[in-house]
């Protein structure tokens, strides 16, 4: 029977216009005017079609295959057709997005499918405008009062690191320059297990070791002593973005890109010691040691622990944000679907072409939003003197 599933669907997702991804998610969606749910890619064993449904009976929320054409579309995250079952991550109805199963119910002309489970995706909706300009690498919080910090590096200036405030999180204004006396807003910053103690890690480009500097206030900072970690064989003496954060089992986590020209993608390590010593733990993190690295795998990592006692981790691919989730911080699942792309700034007026570094914050009502650098020009260059980037920002929408 495979050879006559085979032609019959396949999983889909719409390309961004990133400016340096290679390709994007794959797309699916439900017209519900023409009856049409259109899949761009879907994955049968080594087969790829780009595939249309025709919904016949509404109520029963069954569709006939109208189409299925091979293809030869790159994309990530396709749907899957496997015995029976047709699997979407990511399928849009409307501005609601789904992850859903179909069952193959007649496996004769004309190929009949019903929706047998399904459940929304949650999204990142765009606020309108820019929050910060010639500004980059966000890093984001909010204290008790509601007031939302957004620090960042200024781009096409003095190159400084700086925050700003705003009453609303989203107009920012009275820039200050961030030195090791000002850190209480600093969402960089981590307190230990033992409840009393912050610190600040820095990984040393030089010598490609961590250090840190402690606090007792986390206000000010004084350098610390010593070597925090020094990174695993595997991470082939390159380290990326990283975050820490006190686990479950009250152990200290590291989390942080490693072997950037290789496999490109999340480690941990873990600390016990309360935050002076660290010992590899684990890679492949996501579960992506075999995406080929580069733009293929999750990277710009960080987390926030959600009032449920949940941690989110939020994460960039090709310049699109994703999301992860960990009972434990330390097993991650991925949640379904995308979170944010490029596109999606169009509805409020906003074009940008790359999606980096997102950092997620509560807000004083509960909610939760994502600052994100973003590039304004389709330009490749990332060093300090290109000023073409701005922070956009996004509210979490289940």
């Amino acid at each position: 029977m495979l050879k006559h599933l085979r032609p019959i669907l396949f999983v889909a997702m719409v390309a961004c216009a990133p400016a340096l991804a290679q390709r994007a998610t794959c797309t699916a969606a439900f017209d519900a005017t023409t009856g049409f749910l259109t899949i761009d890619v879907v994955s049968a064993g080594s087969a790829k079609y780009l595939t249309k449904l025709a919904l016949t009976n509404a109520s029963g929320l069954v569709f006939n295959l109208d189409s299925a054409a091979a293809t030869s579309k790159a994309c990530y995250d396709p749907a899957s057709f496997e015995g029976t079952l047709l699997t979407i991550p990511d399928l849009s109805v409307g501005s609601v997005y789904y992850n859903g199963n179909l069952k193959l119910t007649s496996s004769s002309a004309p190929y009949q499918f019903t929706i047998v489970a399904g459940s929304k995706n949650p999204r990142l909706i765009p606020d309108s405008g820019v929050r910060l300009t010639q500004a980059s690498n966000p890093f984001a919080t909010v204290d008790s009062n509601g007031v939302a910090y957004l620090g960042y590096q200024e781009r096409g200036g003095s190159n400084a690191t700086k925050y700003q405030s705003a009453s609303d999180g989203l107009t920012f204004a009275n820039p200050t320059v961030v030195t090791y006396f000002n850190r209480s807003v600093d969402s960089r910053k981590t307190l230990m297990p033992d409840g009393k103690t912050w610190r600040l890690y820095q990984f040393d480009v030089a010598t490609k070791l961590m250090t840190s500097y402690s606090s007792t206030d986390g206000n000010s900072f004084t350098a610390d002593t010593g070597t925090r970690y020094t990174p695993a064989s595997s991470d082939n003496s390159s380290t990326g973005v990283f975050d820490s954060y006190v686990a479950g089992d009250g152990s200290l986590i590291l989390i942080y890109v490693g072997d950037l020209v290789g496999k490109n993608n999340l480690r941990m390590a873990r600390s016990t010691d309360n935050g002076l010593s660290f010992t590899f733990l684990k890679g492949n993190v996501l579960g992506d040691d075999d995406a080929g690295g580069g733009g293929n795998t999750f990277i710009d990592n960080k987390t926030l622990l959600l009032a449920d006692g949940r941690r989110r981790m939020v994460t960039m691919r090709a310049n699109e944000i994703h999301s992860f989730i960990s009972n434990d911080g330390i097993s991650y699942t991925r949640e379904p679907g995308v979170r944010l792309k490029t596109a999606d700034f169009a509805s409020v007026g906003v074009t940008i072409y790359s999606l980096n570094d997102p950092v997620m914050v509560r807000t004083k009502d509960g909610k939760y939003r994502v600052y994100v650098a973003a590039s304004t020009a389709l330009s490749a260059d990332e060093g300090p003197a290109n000023s073409n980037w701005a922070i956009v920002s996004a509210l979490w929408s289940d």
